[in-house]
């Protein structure tokens, strides 16, 4: 496929986004839909097998907030379409673009994290993914509130909620993935905790050091 037919094929998607705004928040929920089918059966089981920190969210969460936050997602892909034919200024055209373009990315990363994650069992490359997921979901943001405020407050507790996934994917690979480099990265951060309750002992006691001098010499 040439520069042209991709570029050609891009608008027209971009087009339908702005015509039908059901075509841009269906778009999403059947895309997801369709990426957790594979592994619906396996994941509660697995999800329940894993070793999680005390912050993981029960498995049932994971569906309806997804589900909202894709809704969401779609109606901002729509607004942000909305300015991407050529009639409109060029001044918003371009970041509309580009701003649609990183949303394309997200969601096929998006998509393709539940399989391997629930039904590959990969963690490590999962944490890669969604890695990227969120990475492509900051700068479609940034973009999206350059085009249309709403659309880009609409993104926010996607991104966020991508934030909070990542550090639960890093968790949970942390804690149960096996190898050199995770050992390391283990032990990396024990020493960063034991660091940290040293200081904490040095600076607490050089603070009741420094209060028994003061305290000597006022008597």
């Amino acid at each position: 496929m040439s520069y042209d037919d991709l570029h050609q094929a891009c608008q027209s998607i971009n087009t339908h986004l702005a015509r039908y705004p059901a075509l841009a928040v269906g778009l999403p929920l059947i895309g997801g839909f369709l990426s957790a089918v594979p592994s619906h059966r396996h994941i509660k089981n697995y999800y329940a097998s894993l070793n999680k920190p005390s912050w993981a969210p029960p498995s049932g969460c994971f569906a309806p907030t997804w589900t909202i936050l894709y809704l969401s997602l779609g109606y901002a892909s729509h607004l942000v379409a909305l300015h991407t034919s050529p009639t409109t200024l060029s001044s918003l055209r371009g970041p509309a673009r580009t701003g649609l373009g990183y949303y394309g990315l997200s969601l096929a990363l998006g998509f393709a994290w539940s399989p391997i994650m629930f039904w590959h069992d990969m963690i490590g490359a999962a944490l890669v993914t969604i890695g990227g997921v969120t990475a492509s979901s900051v700068a479609m943001s940034y973009y999206f509130f350059k085009v249309d405020e709403l659309a880009g407050y609409l993104t926010i507790p996607y991104v966020a909620w991508l934030g909070y996934a990542s550090a639960l994917n890093y968790d949970v690979w942390i804690k149960n993935a096996k190898g050199p480099a995770v050992d390391k990265a283990r032990k990396l951060g024990k020493d960063v905790n034991d660091a940290a309750k040293h200081a904490k002992h040095e600076i607490e006691d050089a603070a009741k050091k420094t209060a028994d001098k003061v305290e000597a010499e006022r008597k």
